[in-house]
């Protein structure tokens, strides 16, 4: 509920069910990052998310859900102890119907012919991962360029022409609005910056394009308008960091965080070594630690990749800077550029909710003495 963006989801003061409204529903699938349960699902066809009712209207005339109604061994009736409805506490994993095969029969049932159905369960997870999520790879990879853009003009009076500022911030709002089941709702994304973080993204990011243009537009030499919007960007790249706090923990010292990534341009952008070379020294350090890591639980490293984006991203800038006549600016930024890119791939390549499957099997290798982590430990148990 604190996670929706959109204030789609409500409790019935009655029954204490958790419910989605779903006329406010904008589909940015949120929900399913936040919940441990594998509760909320995405409907493709509806482009909203859709999860259990607790068949609220039979709790609210005493009866009750259908599961419990239908189960032929009882299993359900534990938590309908006490007559008080659907409890408040921990429910529990979400649970999957499976339609009977061909031919099968089903089970009577006491719910009339008219009674509303919960199609999402059956609906095939997402599974999170660099093809899925691309578009908000590109947001937030353009969200840290635009911010090292603004430091540049801000710190050094780099010339950067609103038009450019502009169409590379409407593009990464457009990019992050197409990811949306309900593309014509994306204003409702703004009605919860008191509790979610990716309403605090869309927020602030949307403030920090609107003072970054009027400083380049209409006031370039006011520069404490130009220190406002950059102290604006900030914020709107530490909560894009914390949005992912749900699929990648903890997502605030990632390598590629936008934060680190913002930072790390504006030095590049700016020509300052300084800036540049300690938030490089952190990246690399971050970066080798999730390496190494990976290494010791047996997954994936990518080790070729991981040197190319060393290599690409910190030592050819970095050998470029120190011994290339005149610093050779732009083969700096490009490879500054072309290194953050990789990182960023990589990081969405890793993403992975947590699931009650993957709890089991983290709960087993701690039990174990094993060492928790990342995409594809499961299959190993």
């Amino acid at each position: 509920m604190s996670a929706c963006p959109a204030l789609a989801y409500e409790r019935d003061g009655v029954t204490g069910a958790v419910l989605i409204n779903q006329d406010r529903c904008i589909g940015c699938r949120y929900c399913s990052w936040a919940c441990p349960y594998d509760a909320p699902h995405f409907d493709t066809g509806r482009g909203i998310m859709t999860k259990c009712t607790f068949c609220n209207g039979r709790l609210k005339e005493g009866l009750s859900p259908a599961c419990a109604d239908l189960c032929p061994t009882g299993a359900f009736d534990e938590v309908m102890e006490g007559g008080e409805g659907f409890p408040k506490a921990d429910i529990g994993p979400s649970i999957q119907i499976i339609p009977l095969r061909e031919g099968g029969r089903a089970p009577e049932s006491s719910l009339p012919a008219e009674a509303p159905r919960y199609t999402g369960a059956t609906a095939p997870a997402i599974e999170l991962g660099l093809r899925s999520e691309w578009p908000l790879a590109l947001f937030t990879f353009l969200a840290a360029t635009l911010f090292g853009m603004v430091a540049g003009s801000v710190r050094v009076g780099l010339r950067v022409h609103p038009v450019l500022f502009l169409t590379m911030a409407i593009v990464a709002m457009a990019v992050s609005a197409a990811h949306l089941g309900k593309k014509w709702r994306a204003w409702r994304s703004l009605l919860n910056v008191g509790q979610s973080w990716l309403s605090r993204e869309v927020t602030f990011f949307t403030l920090f394009v609107v003072t970054a243009s009027a400083y380049l537009v209409w006031a370039p030499g006011q520069r404490a308008i130009g220190w406002g919007a950059l102290v604006v960007g900030a914020v709107a790249l530490l909560s894009i960091d914390m949005v992912y706090k749900f699929a990648m923990k903890p997502s605030i010292t990632h390598s590629s965080g936008a934060l680190l990534t913002g930072a790390f341009l504006a030095g590049v952008v700016t020509a300052n070594p300084f800036v540049a070379g300690v938030v490089g020294i952190v990246k690399i350090g971050l970066y080798a630690r999730r390496k190494i890591g990976f290494a010791m639980a047996d997954l994936d490293a990518r080790p070729l990749v991981s040197v190319l984006r060393l290599g690409v991203g910190f030592i050819v800038p970095a050998l470029s800077w120190t011994f290339v006549a005149g610093g050779a600016y732009e083969a700096v930024l490009a490879s500054a550029l072309l290194g953050e890119i990789m990182d960023r791939c990589e990081f969405y390549a890793e993403l992975e909710t947590m699931t009650p499957a993957r709890q089991m099997a983290d709960d087993l290798r701690r039990r174990m003495g094993g060492v928790g982590g990342q995409r594809g430990q499961v299959g190993q148990w």
